[in-house]
């Protein structure tokens, strides 16, 4: 995949992901708003990703690792919702200077 290939698809998925969550002026619909709470809660956007086990009260390894994806997921899909043409195509010439060099 070239660059042009690979800052086309990111283009398409960032419009995906508008599309499926904010209006056409780039609002939350009711239904994304809701999706959006509800994955930041289910995700532990805003806390802490350790998790304490509340039997041996250290901290559980494995849980908070679990988190941790379930964070990493919803930044992703936060990031493509944020993400602008500008910051795209910047770092396209970023890309594309890197490669010139």
């Amino acid at each position: 995949m070239n660059i042009r290939q690979k800052f086309q698809m990111m283009l398409r998925r960032r419009a995906s992901y508008r599309s499926a969550f904010l209006d056409p002026a780039g609002q939350p619909t009711q239904a994304g708003a809701a999706i959006l709470a509800d994955l930041a809660r289910f995700c532990r956007a805003y806390e802490s990703t350790t998790v304490v086990s509340p039997v041996t009260r250290t901290v559980d390894t494995h849980a908070s690792m679990q988190a941790e994806g379930r964070r990493e997921v919803f930044n992703r899909l936060t990031y493509y919702l944020n993400l602008t043409e500008a910051q795209i195509y910047q770092m396209m010439e970023r890309e594309n200077a890197r490669n010139s060099e």
